[in-house]
């Protein structure tokens, strides 16, 4: 009865460890992201940290990709992978075929990926490799969209991803098609993001632009006003949007 008791324990103990295991979120800084401040770029500032404290406040650990080639390997204890593109093509480092596989592959097994892709002027898209990655489930990103208005600002659908439209930053952006729409851009309502899921639990996220995912955006910012480098900009919601996209990939 005893050694009965004592498995009965054990089984119990070890479903408990399985259940309250944290799940792993990679952030990665192998393609050039996040290196340097590229000159006419001030604005930006380092968002390694606030990415570190937003994971685990989600309750997930945090895992920073800074140099080796994303691979099955690589990939093998991640459950999301958060990629932001380059600033500059000068920082830009191109998803390699052998990394594209790798990615396509990781979301096809249940893996979840946020990719973020800039204007053309600062990723070169044809180069980059993103393209090859998201064409795979249906959502092709394309060239920058002109007569867009500086600081027109976008908004998030209040869907299964977002608890209430939020207020986003959007100064231009590439054009992007497919996927299921998860916010538009204010000025003419132009798709700015979209995402697809799997049966299986993967989960792809793509916008077409990087401000969102840079924390950009200021209470105060006003849209439609341009002031260069000392632009508020419109779009006071990127901190709790990519909490709440955080939260729905680490599902």
């Amino acid at each position: 009865m005893d050694r009965f008791l004592f498995v009965a324990i054990f089984l119990v103990l070890s479903c408990a460890t399985i259940t309250t295991q944290k799940k792993t979120v990679m952030f990665d800084l192998s393609h050039g992201q996040c290196q340097d401040t590229p000159p006419g770029h001030e604005y930006y500032t380092d968002i390694v940290p606030d990415y570190k404290a937003l994971i685990e406040q989600a309750g997930a650990s945090w895992q920073q990709n800074d140099s080796a080639t994303i691979t099955p390997d690589l990939l093998r204890n991640v459950d999301v992978l958060i990629m932001l593109s380059p600033l500059s093509k000068n920082l830009q480092k191109n998803i390699s075929n052998t990394e594209q596989n790798a990615i396509i592959n990781f979301i096809r097994q249940g893996g979840k990926v946020l990719l973020f892709i800039d204007e053309e002027h600062r990723v070169d898209l044809r180069k980059y490799g993103a393209n090859e990655i998201t064409k795979a489930f249906g959502i092709e990103l394309g060239f920058d969209i002109e007569g867009i208005s500086k600081n027109c600002g976008a908004v998030s659908f209040e869907n299964e991803i977002f608890k209430k439209r939020r207020e986003i930053p959007y100064s231009g952006a590439r054009a992007i098609k497919g996927g299921i729409p998860a916010s538009i851009c204010l000025d003419g309502g132009y798709l700015h993001s979209s995402y697809v899921m799997l049966d299986n639990g993967g989960k792809l996220f793509v916008a077409a632009d990087a401000m969102v995912g840079q924390l950009m955006g200021y209470p105060d910012g006003v849209r439609n006003t341009f002031n260069k480098l000392q632009t508020r900009w419109w779009g006071k919601d990127s901190r709790i949007f990519m909490q709440e996209l955080v939260q729905w990939v680490l599902k």
